[in-house]
């Protein structure tokens, strides 16, 4: 183990922000069981200690901003720097981004390198992907900006950054007879895989798996680099632009319990690029494919692309850039192959490639040439482990299907029908749709599907029909693949569908999915134990919920430890207070969690004045998991600026579990305006003289005659109109 201390991390532009730390950086490990076999140490690199934060930032729009689906503008900023590097990548803490709507675009990160000029964009997806980091950046400084819509004020944005991770290089040799002779190299399917530095191959048509060396240790958010630059005259290591890295998934990945030459092996995928949106193979081109046998003792050539080390007299410029070197095979033995094929630190990984049939055999573990020959080694790909691991593939190794999303979710849909549903396929993964897709709609009285209609190469759309005011409508997208493979969207399908409702006007007052603090208080009102906490859950599975439930991480949530549960008494969570003078209609909406059983509850309550005189509007002892409750603000209290909500949680004194969470607190107005359509005059009342208006609007081409909405007056107007007169007024 080497420790080195990292001194003078600076942030720019935050007035007296500098830190430094002590960092250790680890080499490869393992157990070498032949003295005359080596593993070659991996570069290293520095975690170093950060922090900005860009706080809480709501947009206010302008009035020249007030366009539907204004593009992105940076509301925030900031310089990261460690000083000293020759690359660095950026670790965040908390980030919240504001979502896209029908109105506003979705919040995003741009990362940008100040050393070339390269760029990132992470949204919330791919920051999840990434780990909350970004690619590897060249330079020692990159500008971080927060991009949010200019009309997203009704949404909370904010982005933390905790830390960097930096360069540190070192090197090593491991080379036959003495004189380096490999060469620049540029195979497309050979990549190298940082911060450990080794190498590592793409291999098979899945087009985002991945083989390296064990004892790499690779890991969820590890990154695989193709196309890397030349090292700086000193030796520093580059990194190639944002769309040629792609972050390690970790539960993909799948490695050997005990390292040894021979039994040394990692297969692992990576998430498409956050950029681009390919996979490895569709952006590369091509992978390598695995041999159908083992090899024999033949002396056949072997060829070894790796990203390597160097030293004099070679150039410090090719320090850890992809090199290549033909040898001959040595042996083959069991799951061992040895041969004469140069090598250094940071090779660990790369293929063993059988150079006459273009087929890999295994993958490169370990030094052992020298200056008198020698030969280095590596596992064969039919090590029975790492079989196994190729026949069950995990996470982003496994078969990929059809890839889409909406283009946006519509908060709500107009009663009358009409708004259009766009879906987007995102990635065809070298599938290809069969007919069109589905999408099935549920207003209440079961799912019913119909053909979307193909608007581009790569986008379907659907229209809702008409629904009454206030109808809670559900709806999912399928796709079938000419394998018969059906995909849903969302992934759950009719378990878990996305959701809309029918209204003439929507607005979002209050969202709160408390991944913040904003201002909701607790205390204790004779309970022994139990408290409010705003958390992830714990999943302790004693009548605790195991996740949240709206998805985004946090919730407010009773005890949250081990064995603990509301004992004596009750506890109580408030709100923060609201201004609902200037809504109209408003509705409380929110996921609920309670577990007990008769005698306990979980009372939901409202106040007009501020807590000072309290409405009970519900209460339940179980909710059997999350359950959604909506409640209509006017029915029980009066709606003025000062109203607050509250929940509060009590153990009827029965000996029981008592657990109680809450999660995604809203407060809208969903307004229904019960427009009587063939009541032209608008007097509330259908009689003769809405006849007599129609015929008029009718004979002067008026399109308020239009009942068809075909934007044409003939006789189907004529007859809708009737029909609609028919029905009456509601």
């Amino acid at each position: 183990m080497k420790f080195v201390c990292a001194v003078g991390l600076s942030l720019v532009c935050v007035a007296g922000l500098t830190g430094s730390v002590c960092a250790s950086a680890e080499g490869s490990v393992g157990v070498d069981v032949d003295p005359d076999f080596r593993f070659v140490q991996e570069p290293q690199y520095r975690e170093l200690d950060a922090w900005a934060d860009s706080g809480t930032i709501r947009v206010s729009k302008s009035d020249d901003q007030l366009k539907a689906r204004a593009l992105q503008i940076s509301v925030w900023s900031q310089v990261i720097q460690a000083d000293d590097a020759d690359w660095v990548r950026v670790r965040f803490g908390e980030v919240r981004l504001a979502h896209s709507t029908q109105d506003t675009r979705e919040s995003y990160l741009r990362i940008t390198s100040l050393d070339d000029g390269y760029e990132q964009y992470l949204d919330a997806d791919s920051l999840e992907e990434w780990g909350n980091t970004t690619a590897y950046f060249n330079g020692e400084a990159v500008l971080v900006e927060l991009m949010v819509s200019p009309n997203a004020s009704d949404q909370i944005n904010r982005v933390q950054v905790v830390g960097v991770q930096a360069s540190d290089p070192v090197s090593d040799r491991s080379i036959c007879f003495g004189v380096d002779d490999r060469v620049l190299s540029s195979d497309p399917r050979d990549a190298r895989l940082m911060p450990m530095g080794c190498s590592t191959w793409l291999f098979g048509d899945q087009g985002s798996c991945f083989l390296t060396a064990g004892h790499c240790g690779v890991g969820g958010g590890d990154v695989v680099q193709f196309n890397v630059p030349l090292s700086s005259s000193g030796g520093g290591t580059r990194n190639p632009p944002p769309q040629d890295q792609y972050v390690v998934d970790g539960l993909s990945v799948q490695t050997t319990g005990s390292v040894f030459i021979g039994n040394d092996w990692s297969v692992f995928g990576v998430f498409d690029n956050s950029t681009t949106g390919m996979s490895p193979l569709q952006a590369q081109g091509m992978s390598h494919v695995l041999a159908s046998s083992p090899a024999v003792s033949d002396g056949r050539p072997i060829r070894i692309t790796g990203y390597g080390t160097v030293s004099s007299p070679v150039p410090a410029s090719w320090n850890q850039v992809q090199k290549t070197h033909v040898g001959p095979l040595i042996s083959a033995s069991g799951s061992t192959l040895r041969y004469q094929t140069d090598t250094t630190g940071g090779n660990s990984g790369s293929a063993v490639l059988d150079e006459n049939m273009n087929v890999a055999l295994g993958i490169h573990t370990n030094g052992g040439c020298g200056g008198g020959g020698g030969s280095n080694s590596g596992t064969s790909i039919f090590n029975g482990g790492l079989q196994n691991a190729l026949a069950n593939p995990q996470g982003m190794c496994e078969p990929r299907s059809i890839q889409a999303s909406l283009l946006f979710e519509p908060t709500f849909v107009s009663p009358g029908g009409g708004d259009v549903v766009t879906l987007v396929i995102d990635n065809l993964q070298g599938h290809t749709v069969v007919g069109l897709p589905t999408m099935f709609v549920d207003s209440g009285s079961g799912f019913v599907g119909s053909s979307m209609i193909q608007a581009t190469e790569t986008t379907y759309e659907a229209s809702f029909d008409a629904f009454d005011c206030g109808a809670r409508i559900s709806y999912y997208i399928s796709i079938e693949d000419e394998e018969g493979t059906v995909v849903t969207v969302p992934a759950e399908g009719a378990v878990n569908p996305f959701e809309t409702i029918a209204l003439d006007e929507l607005t979002i007052a209050v969202d709160e999915d408390f991944e913040m603090d904003t201002g909701w208080f607790s205390f204790n009102a004779g309970a022994t134990a139990g408290d409010w906490f705003r958390s992830v859950p714990a999943d302790h599975g004693l009548g605790d919920p195991a996740t949240d439930g709206d998805g985004s991480g946090k919730c407010y949530l009773t005890a949250n430890s081990n064995g603990v549960d509301v004992d004596g008494g009750s506890v109580v969570l408030m709100s923060p207070v609201f201004d609902l003078s200037g809504l109209e209609s408003p509705v409380f909406r929110m996921a609920v969690w309670m577990f007990g059983e008769a005698g306990d509850s979980m009372e939901i309550a409202m106040s007009s004045n501020a807590g000072g005189s309290w409405t009970v509007v519900d209460s339940f002892s179980s909710t059997g998991g999350w359950a959604d409750v909506s409640y209509s603000i006017g029915d029980f209290v009066d709606l003025n600026l000062a109203f607050r909500a509250r929940v509060t949680v009590t153990d009827g004194g029965v000996d029981s579990t008592v657990e109680g969470a809450v999660d995604g607190f809203t407060i809208t107005s969903e307004v229904c305006d019960n427009v009587c359509r063939a009541d032209i005059n608008g007097d509330g009342a259908l009689n003769f003289f809405d006849v007599s208006a129609f015929l008029s609007a009718f004979g002067k081409g008026d399109l308020i005659a239009d009942f068809t909405d075909d934007g044409m007056l003939n006789f189907f107007d004529v007859s809708a109109f009737l029909s609609v007169f028919g029905d009456g007024c509601p």
